[in-house]
Formats: structure tokens, C-alpha cells, sequence
């Protein structure tokens, strides 16, 4: 047991910071796709983005795989587009989404 305390502790890595922005709101979702709509009102998002979806009972965090609009796939989606994205957990209207930016730090 004495000897335990000598023992050389495995180095953590530094904790990232994430800052989350601003990005639109839930317009609609579909139940049974699991899919949401979101109205993106300002900044944009990709393919791999990580979301944070808040609202009064919803509150999750989701990377995204893809991104529907008017029923095309595409990789990127600037303010004042409406797309879909498949979710994995229940939203509902007016529920706020979030973009995660990760820094070092």
C-alpha cells in the first residue's frame, strides 16, 4: 500500500474549452423520422459539426452526419436555409440550437 503512493500518475490531457454559438431554432419534427427542422438564423453548419439542442424539456448534444435541403443532401448550410437533420432524441418547437466550438485551452 505504501508503495502505491510513489507510483507515477499517468498524465491528463489538458481539458478543451467549448464556447457554443448561437445557430436557429426547431421549426418542426417529424416523430417518426426523428427528424428536425431547424431554421438557421445566423453562422452555418457542416457535416461533423457537434449540436447543442436546448430547450424547456430537451437538452442534448449531437454530432451531424447529414444534412437535408428541399429533400437534397448536402455538406454545408448557411444562414437563412430550413433543413432537416436527422436527431436522435425528441425536440420540439422553438427548442434553441447551438453550435459547439472546441478550443484548447
Amino acid at each position: 500500500m505504501l508503495f502505491n503512493l510513489f507510483k507515477k500518475k499517468p498524465e491528463v490531457p489538458p481539458k478543451k474549452k467549448v464556447k457554443i454559438y448561437p445557430i436557429g431554432r426547431i421549426t418542426h419534427y417529424f416523430s417518426k423520422l426523428k427528424v428536425a427542422i431547424i431554421d438557421i438564423e445566423q453562422g452555418d453548419i457542416t457535416l461533423d459539426d457537434v449540436l447543442f439542442i436546448k430547450g424547456s424539456l430537451t437538452r442534448f448534444r449531437q454530432r451531424v452526419r447529414s444534412i437535408e435541403y428541399n429533400h437534397q443532401k448536402i455538406s454545408k448550410a448557411p444562414a437563412g436555409y430550413e433543413i432537416g437533420l436527422q436527431v436522435g432524441a425528441k425536440v420540439r418547437i422553438g427548442d434553441l440550437v447551438y453550435k459547439e466550438i472546441h478550443s484548447q485551452g
